[in-house]
This record gives C-alpha cells, sequence and structure tokens, in this order.
C-alpha cells in the first residue's frame, strides 16, 4: 500500500546524500536508458491526464534523464521535488503527501518506484498538484502503478531488441569467419582471413602471429594483418623474417610460459631500446600491444594486436579469449581438411604409381615417370630426382624433371656433402638418409641460397626423400615443391615415403630383369586355357589372373563375337575391357572383384558396349580358382545377355516412378530421392532445399484451350525446368500445374542453402517468363509461385518438408512475392485463410452476404447513380468488412461464384427501382480473377437477362492493373459486353499503370479518382496537380470523371471549381445496407 506521509517527519527521516547501490546502477545500465530516443514524456504526460494533476515526472535512478509532462500551466520542477523522487525510489510500495505546505510550490505530491522483473528500483513516477488534501483513491494508486510498470515492459521491449540485433550481428560474424576460413583456397590464405576478421572485431590497426620455438628459445613472425586505413599500414616488415630470441620482444617470456602479455599505453616517450620491433611499431603510430598465447596441433602461436590508442574496451581480453577459443577449431579443421586432400593426392600417386612403376623398362623411363605422377596425379607444382653420384665433390646429378622450374632445376649446383651447396633439403636427405622438410621457403633460413628463385617458380614449400635398396646408401632423392607454405603433413610424409620405397623397389626389379621367364610361362598356360574355353557352350566364357591390385585379361570364348562383336583378340586386353564398360558400372565392378577374392563367388549386373557403340546389359557370374603353387588366382566368370529382359524391368519401374506426360520424376521417386537426400545431408552436414511451383495462369489456358494444349504446355514447362537445374538436382511433377525441385548439397550452412534456392527459384521463373508458350498461333504466357524450405531440421519426414514447400509456396501466391522461404508462423496464417475460406463458404451456402449501397451525386448534390458494395455478417451478426475476406476470395478461387452471387443480386436492385429512379445507374466491382473466368461473359449477360434490365444501367468497374495484363484477352472481353450495352469504369484511377492508349482503345466510359489523391485536396500540391490533370484528360477523352472519398467541404468547392460534376463519398451517404437504401427510395418500409 502507498502510504501516507507528514512533510515533517519525511524530511527528518531522510538522509543526507543519495547512495545508489551498485545492482541498481547495473540494472539500469541494461536498459541503455542515457540512449534510449524514445519519448519517455509520454509516460509523465499519461500520469498527470490520469490522474487529473498539474504535472508527472519519470525520472531514472541515475539521474541522468528526467521525463516530465503536464498542463501548460505546470510549473518546472525544483531540485527539492527532483530529490522526494530520488529518495522516493527506496520506499516499499511509493508513497503520498496529500498537503506540503506553503513553503513548497505545490501541497500534493504522490510518487510509484518502477521496478524491473528482478525487484531493482531503477526510477520514480511522481505527480504533483497544487491543491492541498487531495485524495489518493486506490484505483489512482493502481492506475500510477500499471503506468510504471508499462515504462518496465517498454524498456524491456526496446533491451530484448537490443540483444537480439547484437546476437545476429555476432552469429553474422562468425559465420562469415567460419566461410572465410573454410572457402580459402589453401591453409596459409586461412591464416590471412582470420587475422583480417581477427583486426575486425577487435580494433586493431595490426593483427601479427607469432610462432613459439621453445627448444630454442626462439620466436618465429609467421604473418600479419594491417588495416588499410590505419598508419602502421605502412610499416616494414621485411626486419620481422626469421626466427629471433624471446628477449628481443616485450611478450617473450610470457609466450613461452603460455601467459597473457599486455604493454598496456604506450608513447614515444617510453625506452623500448631492448625491444627493437616494438620500437618501431611506436615510432609508426602504436599505442598498445597486447599477445594471447593459444596451442594448434603441436605448435604455440602467439597472436598479437596492435592499437593505435592507448585505453582499450573493458571486455577487450575476454573477446580475444572467445575469438581464439572459436578460431582453433576452425583452423583445426581447414588445416585437417588440407592435411586429408593433400595425403589423399599422395595416396592416388601411390595408386597410380604401381603399373606405371611396372611398366618403365629403363631407369630413365622409371624417373621419369615418377616426377608426372607427382605433378599430374599428386599435383605438385614441381618435381625432379636427384642420384648421388660418388665423386670428390659429391654432386647430385638431376635424372628426371617435371612441373615448373624446369630452367631453375637445370641450374641447380647441388651436393651431398657437408658444404654449403649441401644444406638444402636434397643434400640433407642424401647426406642423412632420411627424409628433409622445408614448411616454408619465405622464412626457411637454411634455404636462403635458393629462395629468390624458388618463390619465382611458385614454389612455398619442399620435401626431399631419398630412395635405394634397404639397408644400404640411397641413390639418389625424390624432391617435391609444393605452391602452398605449411604443406606436407605427418600422414602425407608418410605416404611420400611408401612411394619413395616403391620407386626404389622398381629401380631394383628393372635392374633384375625377369620378363623373358615371365613371358614364356605366360605363353605356356595360354595354350591351355583356349584349349579348354573352346569347349564352352552357351554363354560368353572369360578366364582373368589377379595378382595383388593387378588384373590381367587371360582368355575369351569364341562366341564373344556374337554378343558383343568382337574376335577374342580384342578382349584380351586391360584397355579393352576398361573402355567397354559402362562409367556408372566401373565402382561397382571394383567391388566384385573384392567380393570374389573374399567368398569364392559373386553374381552383379552391369552395361558393356557393342562395337555397334550400343550397349548390353549383362549377367556377370565370377568364380574364383586357386592356383596351386602360383602367386596370383585365377578368376573364370560366365557373361549371359539380359538387355531384353532389363528393358522390360525399365518400363516397369518408368510406369511405376516417372510421369508419363513428362517423363519427370513422380511423387512415389521424389520420396524416394527426398529421403535418400535427407540422410545424406544429416550424415554429412550440409544442407538441401526443396522447392514447390505452382503454375500461374495455367487453369486458365487449360478450360479455354483444352486438355491437349495444356498437356503441351506442360511438357514444354519441363523441359525448361530441367535445362535450369543441375544433374544432380531432381524436378518431379507432383500434380495437374504442380512441380517440385529437389536441391542436393545446396550449401554448406542454412543460410547459403537458402542463397542457392533463391538463385535458382527466379531461374526457373525466368525461365517461364522469358519466352511465351506458342499454342497455334498464339502467344500465352505463363507466371509461376514458388516456395521453399530448407533441411535438414531435427524432426524433419517427408510430408512435412512437402507440406512446409507448399505452404511457402502458397504464401507467395497470395503475397504477390516472387520467391518465399518457409516460416513457421505461416502454418498459422494459412490456418487463419483456411478459417476465412470457410466463413466464405458458409456464408454462401448460408445466405450471409449483403449488398451494401452508396451514392454517387451530382454538382447539386441529386444522386445519379450507386456503386454496390458486399459486406459480410458473420455467425454472430456482426458485420466482416471486404478487407478481412475479399483478398482470400481472390486468392482461392471463390471470387468467383461470390462475383456472381453479386451481380445477379445488383441487377435485381436495379429492377426493383426501376419504376422510381429508372435513370440510375449502379457499378459493381470486378475482380481481376472473376474477370478471366472463361463463363463470366455469359453470366454478366445472364444476370441482365433475367433481370429485366437495361444493359446500359449497369457499370461494371475494374482496376488500372488489369489493363496492362493480357490486354488483348481484356480487351475481347470487355468489347463482348460492351457491344450489349454494358459500361466500364476504371477504379482508384491514377494509382496503376494504365496509358492513354488504354483508355482511347478500350470501350471505358468513366474513370475513378482515386480517394488517395482527392483526400490531399487542396491543400497537397502534388495531389492538387493529378486531379486537374485526371478531370482534363477525361474532358478531352469524354469520359465521365468520378472523384471518391469525399469528406470535406473544401474538398467539393474544389472539385467543382474545376469542374468535376460526380462525386461519391462520406460528406453525401455512406454505404447502407439495400433495404435501407430500397426504403429511402420507396419512401416507405420495404417487405
Amino acid at each position: 500500500m502507498v502510504g501516507m506521509i507528514d512533510l515533517h517527519e519525511f524530511w527528518q527521516a531522510r538522509v543526507s546524500g543519495v547512495e545508489l547501490e551498485q545492482r541498481q546502477l547495473a540494472a539500469l545500465a541494461r536498459y541503455a536508458v542515457r540512449d534510449a530516443p524514445a519519448p519517455f514524456e509520454r509516460f509523465a504526460r499519461l500520469a498527470a491526464e490520469g490522474l487529473g494533476v498539474q504535472a508527472g515526472m519519470l525520472r531514472f535512478q541515475d539521474g541522468q534523464r528526467v521525463w516530465s509532462g503536464g498542463g501548460p500551466e505546470a510549473p518546472g520542477w525544483t531540485a527539492e521535488e527532483l530529490a522526494l523522487c530520488q529518495d522516493a525510489i527506496r520506499q516499499e510500495d511509493g508513497f503520498v503527501i496529500q498537503d506540503a505546505g506553503p513553503s513548497l510550490p505545490f501541497r500534493f505530491y504522490a510518487g510509484i518506484p518502477v521496478i524491473t522483473p528482478q525487484g531493482h528500483r531503477i526510477g520514480m513516477l511522481c505527480v504533483r498538484d497544487a491543491t492541498p488534501g487531495r485524495a489518493f483513491a486506490a484505483a489512482e494508486r493502481r492506475f500510477l502503478r500499471d503506468l510504471a510498470g508499462a515504462v518496465i515492459t517498454e524498456l524491456e521491449v526496446r533491451r530484448l531488441q537490443r540483444e537480439q540485433i547484437a546476437a545476429s550481428a555476432d552469429t553474422a560474424f562468425w559465420n562469415c569467419l567460419a566461410s572465410g576460413i573454410a572457402g580459402a583456397p589453401d591453409f596459409d590464405a586461412a591464416l590471412d582471413q582470420a587475422l583480417a576478421y581477427c583486426a575486425e572485431r577487435m580494433g586493431a590497426a595490426i593483427c601479427m602471429l607469432m610462432a613459439l620455438h621453445p627448444a630454442a628459445a626462439q620466436i618465429e613472425y609467421v604473418k600479419s594483418y594491417f588495416q588499410p586505413e590505419s598508419g602502421l599500414a605502412a610499416s616494414e616488415m621485411s626486419g620481422w623474417f626469421g626466427r629471433m630470441p624471446f628477449s628481443l620482444f616485450s611478450f617473450g617470456s610470457q609466450l613461452a610460459q603460455g601467459q597473457v602479455a599486455d604493454t598496456g599505453p604506450l608513447s614515444l616517450a617510453d625506452d623500448l631500446h631492448h625491444y627493437p620491433r616494438l620500437e618501431e611499431l611506436v615510432a609508426a603510430g602504436l599505442r598498445r600491444q597486447i599477445m594471447h598465447p593459444f596451442d594448434l596441433a603441436a605448435w604455440r602461436f602467439g597472436l598479437v594486436l596492435g592499437f593505435e590508442r592507448p585505453d582499450v574496451p573493458a571486455g577487450m581480453h575476454g573477446l580475444i579469449l572467445e575469438f581464439i577459443t572459436r578460431l582453433t577449431p576452425l583452423l583445426l579443421g581447414r588445416q585437417r581438411e588440407d592435411a586429408l586432400a593433400r595425403a589423399n593426392r599422395a595416396l592416388r600417386t601411390i595408386h597410380a604409381s604401381t603399373e606405371t612403376f611396372e611398366q618403365a623398362k629403363r631407369p630413365r623411363a622409371l624417373f621419369a615417370a615418377a616426377c608426372r605422377l607427382g605433378v599430374e596425379v599428386g599435383g605438385y607444382q614441381g618435381a625432379w630426382i636427384g642420384l648421388a653420384r660418388q665423386d670428390q665433390a659429391r654432386r647430385i646429378q638431376v635424372a628426371a624433371h617435371h612441373g615448373a622450374g624446369e630452367a631453375y632445376t637445370a641450374r641447380l649446383n647441388l651436393s651431398w656433402a657437408d658444404v654449403p651447396a649441401g644444406q638444402g633439403p636434397a643434400g640433407r636427405a642424401l647426406r642423412d638418409a632420411r627424409m628433409a622438410v622445408v614448411h616454408d621457403v619465405a622464412r626457411e633460413p637454411s634455404f636462403a641460397p635458393w629462395r629468390e628463385q624458388a618463390l619465382a617458380n611458385g614454389f612455398r614449400a619442399v620435401i626431399a626423400l631419398p630412395f635405394g635398396p634397404p639397408e644400404a646408401p640411397p641413390d639418389g632423392v625424390f624432391v617435391l615443391y609444393s605452391a602452398t607454405p605449411m604443406a606436407f603433413g605427418d600422414e602425407e610424409q608418410i605416404l611420400l615415403s611408401e612411394l619413395t620405397a616403391n620407386l626404389g623397389k622398381a629401380l631394383e626389379a628393372i635392374k633384375t630383369r625377369q620378363e623373358r621367364d615371365v613371358a614364356l610361362i605366360a605363353r605356356s598356360e595360354s595354350e591351355t586355357r583356349l584349349e579348354r574355353l573352346l569347349q564352352a557352350s552357351g554363354v560368353v566364357l572369360y578366364e582373368l589372373a589377379v595378382t595383388g591390385e593387378e588384373v590381367t585379361p587371360l582368355g575369351v570364348s569364341p562366341n564373344i563375337q556374337d554378343m558383343l562383336g568382337f574376335a577374342p583378340a580384342d578382349a584380351c586386353s586391360q584397355d579393352w575391357w576398361r573402355s567397354r564398360l559402362h562409367p556408372e558400372d566401373r565402382a561397382q565392378l571394383v567391388d566384385a572383384m573384392r567380393c570374389v577374392l573374399e567368398k569364392g563367388q559373386c553374381t552383379l549386373r552391369y552395361q558393356i558396349r557393342h562395337r555397334d557403340g550400343s550397349y548390353r546389359w549383362i549377367r556377370d557370374e565370377m568364380t574364383l580358382r586357386r592356383v596351386e603353387g602360383a602367386a596370383h588366382f585365377r578368376i573364370v566368370g560366365a557373361w549371359i545377355d539380359i538387355t531384353e529382359r532389363r528393358t522390360a524391368e525399365e518400363k516397369i519401374y518408368q510406369l511405376a516412378h516417372l510421369d508419363p506426360l513428362t517423363e519427370l520424376p513422380n511423387r512415389r521417386l521424389l520420396n524416394e530421392r527426398l529421403g535418400e537426400a535427407l540422410a545424406e545431408m544429416r550424415r554429412n552436414g550440409s544442407q538441401g532445399a526443396l522447392l514447390f511451383i505452382d503454375l500461374d495462369r495455367f487453369k486458365v489456358i487449360n478450360d479455354m484451350l483444352g486438355h491437349a494444349a495444356g498437356d503441351e504446355v506442360i511438357r514444354e514447362v519441363a523441359v525448361r525446368l530441367k535445362l535450369v537445374l543441375r544433374a544432380r538436382d531432381t524436378v518431379a511433377r507432383v500434380g495437374g500445374d504442380e512441380f517440385v525441385v529437389l536441391l542436393t548439397e545446396a550449401g554448406a550452412t542454412g543460410e547459403a542453402a537458402a542463397q542457392h534456392a533463391g538463385i535458382v527459384a527466379r531461374k526457373i521463373k525466368d525461365a517461364l517468363a522469358s519466352q511465351p508458350f506458342m499454342l497455334g498461333e498464339r502467344e500465352y504466357h505463363l507466371g509461376a509461385s514458388i516456395g521453399f524450405t530448407i533441411f535438414p531440421k531435427p524432426d524433419d519426414t517427408l510430408d512435412a518438408l512437402i507440406r512446409e514447400a507448399d505452404t511457402a509456396m502458397y504464401q507467395a501466391k497470395t503475397s504477390d512475392t516472387e520467391v518465399v522461404m518457409f516460416q513457421p508462423a505461416m502454418y498459422q496464417s494459412l490456418m487463419a485463410r483456411h478459417a476465412v475460406e470457410d466463413e466464405i463458404r458458409g456464408a454462401l451456402k448460408a445466405g450471409r452476404f449483403e449488398i451494401w449501397l452508396q451514392d454517387q451525386v451530382d454538382e447539386d448534390g441529386l444522386a445519379v447513380s450507386t456503386e454496390a458494395l458486399i459486406r459480410l455478417r458473420g455467425q454472430d451478426g456482426r458485420i466482416i468488412s471486404p478487407a478481412q475476406f475479399i483478398s482470400v476470395a481472390e486468392s482461392s478461387g471463390l471470387i468467383v461464384p461470390l462475383g456472381r452471387w453479386v451481380l445477379r443480386e445488383s441487377c435485381s436492385l436495379l429492377a426493383r427501382v426501376k419504376a422510381y429512379r429508372p435513370l440510375t445507374r449502379l457499378s459493381v466491382n470486378v475482380s481481376p480473377r472473376q474477370f478471366r473466368d472463361p463463363a463470366f461473359v455469359s453470366h454478366v449477360l445472364d444476370a441482365i437477362e433475367s433481370s429485366g434490365i437495361a444493359p446500359d444501367r449497369l457499370t461494371l468497374e475494374i482496376t488500372e492493373n488489369l489493363l496492362v495484363k493480357d490486354v488483348l484477352e481484356i480487351g475481347a472481353i470487355m468489347r463482348s459486353l460492351a457491344a450489349h450495352g454494358v459500361r466500364f469504369s476504371v477504379d482508384d484511377f491514377g494509382t496503376g499503370y494504365s496509358s492513354l492508349h488504354y483508355l482511347q482503345q478500350l470501350p471505358i466510359h468513366e474513370i475513378k479518382i482515386d480517394k488517395g489523391f482527392v483526400g490531399q485536396v487542396p491543400e497537397d500540391a502534388s495531389s492538387v496537380a493529378i486531379v486537374e490533370v485526371i478531370l482534363a484528360m477525361g474532358r478531352r477523352l469524354g469520359l465521365d470523371v468520378v472523384a471518391e472519398g469525399v469528406e470535406t467541404p473544401a474538398q467539393v468547392s474544389f472539385l467543382r471549381r474545376h469542374g468535376c460534376a460526380r462525386m461519391q463519398g462520406y460528406l453525401f451517404t455512406r454505404p447502407i445496407p439495400a433495404r435501407e437504401w430500397l426504403e429511402r427510395i420507396y419512401g416507405a418500409s420495404v417487405g
């Protein structure tokens, strides 16, 4: 309860000075009242007006913001009054002073504290009045307390908005950082991205990365980023390259111990000669330096930030720590990704080397092949092989080279002796008999003699791998160059060592030369195999030899000529098998080979190309045979031609899974592929998109020209859709004019997938709208409404995804938006629209629609025409405005039966007043969808004929926008009705895109000036000019002009002065029910 306080006792109890508790100040700070642009004066004004007192005031705890409001006689607030508010904040539930006495400029005073949801008192809402002894009822106390609560509500809303905006910006930053690192061409560029984003996040002028070498007590400069607009951007960093002792850096010992280092404010007056690098930066404008250590894999780095101002925000260290915490897994992931890619390239090189090395007959050919594999398969920038000569200088002789740097390699003068020419990676690898790696050519001190030329050829990292017989000095060295620094990770080194070991083995194999013995054995076995195969019948038989990873054809039965058109000798080569096998079946044949080696037999189906170019379906039954005493296995196989059966199976599959009209996937196949995509996206973490497409204006073509023309349009739409999409995407037809597009791997994130889906949707719309559809000799234009949804989400199902995309499409169709992405709130909107549709259907059945009328008057104020307006009476008896149901009726198609009812009722009304107002005309609004109804003309003429009215008494009102779409079709309909005497009026004229051409060429009798212009005359100069032009244009074209929305005498005076003879608006009459309108005409009650 608010207590009554004696002023004398209050002043005696008041302590001098106000101690603001820290938690209350913190609570107030969360609301940013000092920066709030909101006019809080309204709360003070509402308090004064609501309680009928002289003035109100809203004051916050820190005293920085005071808002007051009251009547024109309310004097300003004194220091004593402000102090009262400040002390009153600490009262339990506010207070009231009924009479302050004559010493103060007020007599009555009351206040309620403003309390946060957490119970912190952050301000006071007070009122005052000059009337003494004023009562303060309980209802007034509740009003003041509720108003104080409204202040907190507004502050909470603004706080939540600020926090939401900040969170969105924060999320966008981290997403950009992740995308920048993931999208960088290599790890080095990813570090550049990380430093740039760090500088942006922290507001630093420079951001550097330093690496720790603890064993040597050294720090190595890695790279840096300067803000372009910073004064430090011109700093020369060449002196930073290489490794330097801890002592040269102000943060050296802290980095070694894993501690944060902060120099605090710096100036030119500081003695920094012990730290020359820091001294250089301070001279260039640096005023503070902060270093945070972090570990990445086996390395420790220091993230060093330089600022051009001495003071940084209080939470800077937390921001840096958060950045490092988020950055480290991104860099580790990118590092692992790059290392895996390089390891895969090395693995591919190993696989390719098996056959390549075996085919080499001489060492020089072997070396050339190894270098070529390293560049073309391994993806390295350059490769060369050097042989260790045993001469006095211990020279390294280049024996083969491939890739970049041919001239550079030819000029190399290297040695494997412990001399300056032998300090490079090749010399060290041969001398120490182990691999040598230079991770960064630009910074490795030992590589200085070759650095400039190596960088000029694009070499950033080098690995040298010795090769030769086991337990013996190396014969040579295999050198590979990478175009990116920090290459050659641990796994890649292991794989390249294996490659080099294979190279050594191949070199040894060439030296032993056993090819002649192998050829003799192979010839003897071949005769036996061919004799056995010739005895086979029925199917084509073949035999293969499997040695390790190598598969060699040994023989094929002669009847392969009948099956595939080839002689048996043609099929006895690996190239024949590779070239004849269908590309899509190669992977399963490799798996089948593994299967038969493990299980002894395997059956599979695949396609082989006939000599005539066609493919034949083959069922292959493989059986493993072990040859005693041999180092290899045998596979005996039988081919059976199943092409005819496969063709029949495919036909059955097409009937079950493809749309017969377009040969696109049907709903069943779409669901299968969507299920597979959903599972795959969940496994790999990527995002997909599902688009639902509904053709606009297709029903008109189908109804007017028939199903054959509609089918032709659907087939053309299918062709255009397939041309827009990628091969791995799916477009399916799921209904008459409905299509669904499945985009797999649309993006790494939901945002990227949504962006890609939007781009594809716009391409689809362009593909449909850019060229008309030719049917006979006429052109027809189609549009599309497209909605889409992104997946996977935690609870996604196939039906839910299609329903989401369909819902978004419906939103696009009803809102005239090109493309709409599904949002959960759309379900509520859709349910609301369905409810309105149900209301419309129910009202049509129950007869709850009503015609209301509003007269148009001439210059004498006499009614000369009237406009029929529709109203819906709800089940509770309330009248529902057209604004709540017309758009739903239009989009759902219910506007057509509703429009027919309005026409019939309107013509019937005209017939009933024919004897009283024989010249009265009645206007009826016609929607675009109703106008395009193929039966529209017949419905209008039927309504006129059945009511017996003269056709020229009926005016159909259409909008300007209808005239610019399908003008030929619209014009034909208008001329057909005008030929019977029906009049046309252009409603809301001036807001659309009509031209004088339409007004001259089409049978238009009347234009109605939009009320948006009429309502602003004569005050608004632009509206005045527009109305004057429309009136002048109407006179010149001989059209009646009606001014809509007339509400003031000044508007009437202006319109009459400019020659407007007909007006309509609330000034003359409001819309009234038809029954009341008839009573006015008849002068008596209408039964």
